[in-house]
């Protein structure tokens, strides 16, 4: 039975394979004898086309690690057949084995480097980011052996521009009309290659000539609105009139089109129709009860592009229609929010319902924008009152006690959080802000039991192990300790510019000064002189004797001081002026130095 069966395969795939897998002598083309275990009498007589017919049944079972084992001995069988390795990598990726697979790709394309199924393989297995460089060889590799591949000219192209790399997609698209001139995608992404470099009347020509080879084509339309509207900036007056017929030339196309729809709208109520925007906008309104898409659209034409003022004016049409939809409410909340109308935004947060899936932000961004108000007392009553309807609400604590904390009430922020964690003992979040408040309210003992807690339950808590070695540093205790828990800080985190200046406090209280410098300097780039690393930085100049850099610096950490660093802005001008004072003696000793 395992004869015919590996008979018939072999007739139904003598056509599919035999251009992929080394041919054999014809004596070696008879199937082996089969003992009774299924494996072949005389091994050395058995082919690879054998070996690949069996592990494509296995495949087919679902056995994939001993259709991997034959397909294995089919390449030692034949190992200059590159299909057969090609069809391994698929086998180890139906596993996950993604680093099994890529090696396996990478030492493929050695083996055949100019075989552009290899290298298309090795391509499509490249995801990191860093090997960026590398894949940008590859995909120029392939276009050489392959110049009329139009995955690849996409792929390189999008890197290109994703990169900012404008004159080589410019030169990639142009290759590829040139090769492709009708191809309508390859006139499209150069249109977009010009749009990007700012060269519109080039782009309008690649938009318009996609649109020649594909007619129905929606989107270079909408490309020729935003060369328009580019347009307009520079003129400072809009062709409504073209812009409106190339909406209607998308409508006739597309009839439901969203975007075209909201756009037309819009259009309508700009340029003073205001029937035709009522009516527009009613439909659209009632289109939005049933469908969430269609906001979707509109958060991302208005909002996600920053396009505000435009976002206040649709939500607010669509939301007339239907005042109660929950959606309409939360996105002309944020239009408004992002528009600084916060009294307006509040006004819609507020309308809301519980049921919705943003209803925690909005109430968390309603007690926000009533501080950013100087409302302080109505946030605080607003968060206090959705705590005693929620009291177990993780958020609303946390956000509450921030207002207590900010506020000064930090007996206040200690309970509530400490009335949190009695529900919640082991919520990392609380504790550690539990911990910066206890620390704020002088509670040092308790601060650093705390951050000890939440390094037991989480060893690589990056925050805390930062905040107890800083703690430990700038109580001059433990120091060694402090350093051990800083530097797995910094592994953790190695661009950390906050991690890196505990460091280099450590190096300080342990007098080690020119190493403390080092990453002085580092956190005081990565965090553009915060008030607090600037002063420690220039702490550590004046103990090498770096006096004049010093004082450049304590006037930068005194420039940077925030308003609730009063206390540190004091000590500073202190250093200021004991430090100027100093300069001044040392110039009067060298003048004096110098008279005859």
């Amino acid at each position: 039975m395992i004869h015919i069966l590996l008979i018939l395969m072999t007739i139904l795939c003598v056509s599919g394979c035999n251009h992929q897998i080394r041919q054999v002598p014809v004596a070696q083309t008879t199937l082996p004898d089969m003992a009774q275990d299924g494996t072949p009498v005389s091994e050395p007589r058995v082919s690879a086309r054998y070996y690949y017919l069996k592990s494509l049944i296995l495949r087919r079972q679902n056995q994939i690690e001993p259709a991997i084992a034959l397909l294995e001995k089919a390449i030692a069988t034949d190992p200059e057949s590159s299909f057969l390795r090609r069809d391994l990598i698929r086998l180890h990726l139906e596993l996950g084995q993604e680093e099994k697979a890529l090696a396996l790709a990478q030492a493929l394309v050695e083996q055949n480097p100019e075989d552009v199924e290899n290298l298309l393989m090795l391509v499509h297995l490249k995801k990191d980011s860093s090997q960026e460089d590398q894949l940008r060889h590859l995909l120029r590799q392939i276009l050489e052996l392959d110049p009329e591949n139009k995955e690849t000219y996409l792929r390189l192209g999008r890197i290109y521009m994703e990169n900012q790399q404008l004159p080589e997609a410019l030169d990639l698209f142009e290759q590829m009309t040139a090769r492709l001139p009708k191809y309508y995608v390859a006139h499209f992404y150069l249109g977009e290659a010009h749009f990007l470099s700012g060269n519109y009347k080039a782009a309008q020509q690649a938009f318009l000539q996609s649109i020649r080879l594909e007619p129905d084509l929606v989107e270079p339309r909408f490309r020729l609105v935003d060369i328009l509207r580019e347009q307009k900036k520079q003129a400072g007056k809009a062709d409504h009139e073209k812009i409106m017929g190339i909406y209607e030339q998308i409508l006739e196309i597309e009839p439901e089109n969203d975007q075209a729809l909201l756009e037309m709208a819009l259009l309508y109520h700009k340029t003073e129709q205001i029937d035709k925007a009522e009516y527009l906008f009613t439909e659209l309104g009632k289109k939005a009860r049933q469908n969430s898409r269609l906001i979707m659209t509109a958060v991302d034409l208005f909002i996600s592009q920053k396009r505000y003022e435009d976002a206040v004016t649709v939500f607010s049409r669509l939301e007339k229609t239907d005042p109660d939809n929950d959606n309409l409410n939360f996105f002309l909340g944020m239009a408004y929010e992002s528009s600084n109308n916060p009294h307006q935004a509040i006004q819609h947060y507020l309308k809301v319902s519980p049921a919705h899936p943003q209803y925690k932000k909005t109430l968390l961004t309603i007690g926000f924008l009533y501080r950013e108000m100087g409302q302080t007392e109505k946030a605080v009553a607003f968060l206090e009152h959705h705590h005693d309807k929620n009291p177990k609400d993780i958020d609303i604590i946390s956000y509450l006690s921030a207002f207590y904390e900010k506020e000064g009430d930090l007996e206040k922020a200690v309970a509530l959080l400490s009335k949190g964690l009695a529900d919640a003992p082991e919520n990392t979040s609380l504790l550690f802000r539990l911990g910066t408040v206890q620390d704020k309210a002088g509670q040092k003992d308790a601060c650093i039991a705390t951050m000890k807690k939440i390094i037991r339950l989480d060893p690589d808590d990056a925050s805390a192990l930062n905040y107890l070695g800083y703690t430990y540093a700038d109580l001059g205790i433990h120091l060694d300790r402090a350093e051990t828990l800083i530097k797995k800080a910094l592994d953790l985190k190695p661009d950390d510019g906050y991690i890196m200046d505990s460091l280099g406090w450590v190096y300080f209280q342990q007098k080690k000064y020119e190493k403390a410098v080092g990453y002085l300097e580092q956190a005081a780039e990565l965090t553009s002189f915060e008030s607090i690393i600037a002063s420690h930085l220039a702490d550590a100049y004046v103990k090498t004797g770096r006096l004049a850099e010093a004082l450049a610096v304590y006037q930068k950490s005194l420039a940077n001081a925030k308003e609730d660093d009063a206390g540190l802005a004091l000590q500073v001008e202190k250093k200021i002026k004991a430090l100027e004072q100093q300069l001044h003696k040392t110039d009067a000793g060298k003048s004096d130095s110098t008279d005859p």
